[in-house]
């Protein structure tokens, strides 16, 4: 699958922090329902709770997205998806997760959804080129890392803590740079180097989970001051970042777009229509070199 040309718009500085607006030459998929608006149904698996499984139900009456780093909210413990995911009008499917909450295991069948992101540092962990079974306790040390910068969880939950970020008095969205007309995705700068393109089917899709996004990258800015220079990315990095996943092009097997060549990464999700050729719906690129990969 051929990933079109990327064009790159002129960056915003929100402390370490760099948005850059992202343009594609490329269709996108149409007709998908995303975001917190849709309707859609979480639960515990009905054969038993497990971890590492949630059934995700559509409810909806259109194609659901439901995308990686999401938060799924409630249940046994707090989880996140761990890959993208496109289910049809009607459809239940078990999904792959991770927990974000390690401390607690009990409650409701039933989760919530507010279309929440996990933060950069908790979705590098979710985006290095292999996943193992060491995966689930290095994104439990993530998580950790959030403890008693604003709260502490008592149960080790990502929640708990992206409640307590977003009422802390620095966030201020009404820096954060509008949605331009057109645009289907961002670059994310952090510490002056080019961390993750984020690319959507549509402008309409991506503006339903851009504040999403930046609301959890919040969180990264707060616990590592001091530790990331609050500097502006250059916008080569950004765009040299874009050349490179596009010179690169992507696998397509079944529905689920892969790439990488040993330092970029990039993982997604295409969709078609009844009678058309399947087109990109979301797909997001690390470069794994960055700091944040490794902290």
């Amino acid at each position: 699958m051929k990933i079109s040309t990327l064009h790159i718009g002129a960056g915003t500085k929100l402390g370490p922090l760099t948005l850059f607006p992202v343009w594609t030459e490329g269709r996108g998929a149409v007709g998908l329902t995303s975001g917190a608006a849709a309707n859609l149904q979480v639960t515990e698996l009905a054969s038993g709770p497990q971890v590492s499984k949630l059934t995700v139900s559509n409810k909806d009456t259109k194609p659901f997205l439901l995308l990686e780093g999401e938060l799924l909210e409630g249940g046994h413990q707090h989880r996140v998806c761990a890959r993208d995911v496109i289910l049809a009008p009607g459809e239940s499917r078990d999904v792959e997760t991770y927990c974000v909450e390690q401390g607690r295991w009990g409650g409701a069948s039933v989760h919530g959804r507010s279309a929440r992101r996990a933060p950069l540092n908790v979705r590098a962990e979710l985006n290095r080129e292999t996943r193992g079974p060491e995966t689930q306790g290095r994104v439990w040390e993530r998580v950790a890392r959030y403890q008693g910068l604003h709260t502490v969880s008592g149960s080790g939950s990502l929640v708990d803590h992206l409640d307590a970020g977003t009422r802390h008095a620095g966030l201020d969205l009404a820096k954060l740079p509008q949605p331009i007309e057109g645009q289907r995705g961002v670059v994310v700068g952090f510490g002056g180097n080019a961390l993750m393109l984020e690319l959507f089917g549509s402008h309409r899709l991506f503006v339903q989970h851009y504040r999403p996004l930046v609301e959890a990258a919040w969180l990264d800015i707060q616990v590592f001051a001091g530790n990331v220079p609050s500097i502006k990315t250059p916008a080569q990095s950004a765009r040299d970042l874009a050349v490179r996943l596009t010179e690169m092009g992507a696998r397509l097997d079944g529905s689920a777009i892969t790439t990488g060549d040993g330092r970029v990464t990039a993982s997604g999700i295409a969709w078609a229509p009844p009678k058309r050729l399947p087109a990109l719906a979301h797909l997001s690129s690390w470069d794994t070199h960055h700091p944040m990969m490794a902290i």
